[in-house]
């Protein structure tokens, strides 16, 4: 497990408040199915009926791990899933190859760290920071809809996104959060040039 992930319940518990409902999909692990990456490559289907199976994937690991959730984690976490998968093309990393990952149980989606699931998809840091990158946009706390061209353009304690032109919290947890400069990271964050993602410093 590299350093770049954070345990998945502090995303959970930040997006409980936004709360959210979803419908039942399919899908498989197969990149291919859900076609190539969105930075210019071929075209790329993301099924927001996929965030389906990526919640209750995710509830599964944090039960194995011994994880204490809130009663509407999954629905939490579809909810953001499903948002950020309509601002998708502002990814960084490769969402379609992270939805694919987590979409069904596999042995190599998750490990437990300090009894927590962190997203792991055999070691793809691409296809994790991607799936990240969906929660992030999802959740207010890190796209808040707000735009903007400079942080004076925000509320206190709030910073400009240049690569959604969006205010985020500063104290926010963010991993995945599209980024051009770790200025467009919170706090204890950094962009990852090579993925164009915020990760944990």
């Amino acid at each position: 497990m590299t350093s770049h992930f954070k345990p998945v319940l502090s995303v959970v518990l930040f997006l409980v408040a936004c709360g959210g409902n979803g419908s039942p999909g399919g899908g498989d692990d197969d990149p291919s199915v859900d076609g190539g990456r969105p930075d210019g490559n071929p075209t790329t289907t993301l099924d927001p009926n996929d965030c389906v199976g990526v919640a209750a994937n995710f509830v599964s690991a944090a039960q194995t791990c011994g994880t204490q959730l809130p009663g509407n984690a999954a629905a939490t976490f579809e909810a953001a899933c499903r948002k950020g998968i309509t601002k998708a093309d502002l990814c960084g990393g490769d969402p379609a190859a992270g939805l694919a990952c987590f979409e069904t149980p596999s042995a190599g989606d998750f490990e437990c760290v300090l009894g927590e699931p962190a997203p792991y998809c055999n070691n793809d840091l691409g296809a994790a920071l991607g799936m990240y990158c969906l929660i992030a946009l999802g959740n207010v706390q890190c796209a808040s809809g707000v735009s903007c061209q400079f942080d004076s353009d925000c509320p206190s304690n709030s910073a400009c996104n240049e690569a959604t032109a969006q205010c985020f919290s500063k104290d926010a947890y963010c991993v995945g959060l599209p980024c051009e400069f770790n200025a467009d990271c919170p706090s204890g964050q950094k962009c990852n040039d090579a993925e164009g993602a915020c990760i944990l410093e």
